[in-house]
């Protein structure tokens, strides 16, 4: 009987054991899932927005805007133009091919305008990176005279191409006012922290220009009438594995620095010259 009620006893300690063990394997389970359907919702949001918008990235430097846009052309793999190479998928090309064939707002008044071959393919989007750099508000009446196809071009683009054009910048308010004009989406890059084989970006994103141009916080109690008035605020964050990511982080460097080894050919080519 004693041999009996000791098996039974071990026999009940181990049901116990086991049934710890599924409740702990199903709550990891669980929360593995949960974890791994919020990067995936939240990947789902991003490609949308980029594929339904002009979107502005913007935050200061070092806080994620090209590992968002890097992130972004891998979801979508596949072509796209840039000023930055990004991945083999990237087609670099330099900004002023944003135009309209020469035709002018004078052109579209009086109905002179005149047909061009495309310079871009149907579908694929064009991300500017340091747009503040390239098109930046400090020259708009600069840009306004010597790049006024630009602007007809950003308005028409999906008429033109089906596509969009995405920027980032260090301020929103940065980049050229008629670039600011189309865009529907904005992302404020907060911070990155490290994880070793992926980093983890955290932003808050808008879709108002005014609430996205002040930073306001998400509100605590969302309700229509807050949504209505400063559009939808929305904290984010978006898992990117480290191996994704092939862009140069230092691209200006070697676009503008000549560098050590290059220095005596340099000052050699000037002697030349």
């Amino acid at each position: 009987m004693e041999k009996y009620f000791m098996y039974g006893g071990a026999g009940l300690v181990l049901l116990i054991l086991v049934a710890v063990i599924i409740v702990i394997t199903r709550r990891f389970w669980r929360k593995e899932n949960l974890e791994t359907l919020y990067w995936y919702f939240q990947d789902e949001w991003l490609k949308n927005a980029f594929e339904n918008f002009d979107v502005a990235v913007y935050g200061l430097r070092g806080t994620g805007k090209d590992v968002i846009f890097a992130h972004t052309i891998n979801l979508h793999a596949k072509k796209h133009y840039s000023n930055l190479r990004y991945n083999s998928q990237t087609e670099v090309r330099d900004i002023r091919e944003l135009n309209v064939g020469g035709n002018s707002y004078e052109d579209f008044i009086n109905g002179t305008t005149q047909k061009f071959v495309p310079n871009f393919e149907e579908n694929f989007h064009f991300y500017i990176s340091d747009a503040g750099v390239y098109l930046g508000a400090q020259f708009n009446k600069e840009l306004n005279h010597n790049y006024g196809e630009l602007p007809i071009h950003l308005a028409l683009r999906r008429h033109l191409y089906d596509s969009h054009l995405h920027t980032n910048s260090q301020a929103l308010n940065r980049p050229w006012d008629k670039i600011r004009e189309q865009q529907g989406a904005f992302i404020h890059t907060l911070g990155v922290e490290d994880h070793g084989d992926y980093l983890i970006v955290s932003t808050i994103t808008y879709t108002k220009y005014e609430s996205a141009l002040e930073c306001l916080p998400p509100p605590e109690k969302p309700d229509k009438y807050h949504t209505l008035k400063y559009g939808e605020i929305v904290e984010r964050r978006f898992k990117i594995p480290v191996k994704s990511l092939k862009y140069d982080t230092r691209h200006f460097k070697n676009e503008l620095l000549i560098q050590k080894e290059e220095i005596k050919t340099y000052e050699r080519a000037k002697i030349i010259i």
